[in-house]
């Protein structure tokens, strides 16, 4: 009976101390955002080469290689994913392999509690 209440007490103690700092235990939320760019911008009046929904954002676990997120953009190009603290490998998908994206894929590291902002330019070569 004596262990069992000090199995209850010990339990009580370890749960008010993961409540009181769950930043310590968990870590907090970290981000990656930002905005693609697809070049040539279309005058007034023209079609864009491509359109922003053809595009996604991969995110991959580099100590694994296994996809994490497919992040789709806005209608203005903007992305946002959270992930947890660590690095990762980001990469733009693009359907139909339209265009390059300069510098990609690139490694991140992602710090807890912060937003890690990597803005893309995809061009399309098309002139």
């Amino acid at each position: 009976m004596k262990f069992l209440a000090r199995l209850l007490a010990t339990g009580l103690v370890i749960s008010v101390i993961i409540a009181a700092f769950p930043a310590c235990t968990l870590g907090q939320p970290s981000y990656i955002e930002g905005t693609v760019t697809i070049l040539p911008k279309p005058e007034e009046g023209e079609s864009p080469p491509i359109a922003f929904s053809a595009c996604q954002v991969m995110i991959y676990e580099t100590q694994t290689g296994k996809l994490s997120q497919v992040v789709s953009l806005d209608d203005s190009g903007f992305y946002r994913a959270e992930v947890r603290p660590g690095n990762y490998v980001v990469d733009l998908y693009r359907m139909g392999s339209i265009g390059r994206a300069e510098g990609m894929p690139v490694v991140v590291e992602a710090k807890s509690g912060t937003t890690m902002l990597l803005d893309i330019t995809l061009d399309t070569g098309r002139r």
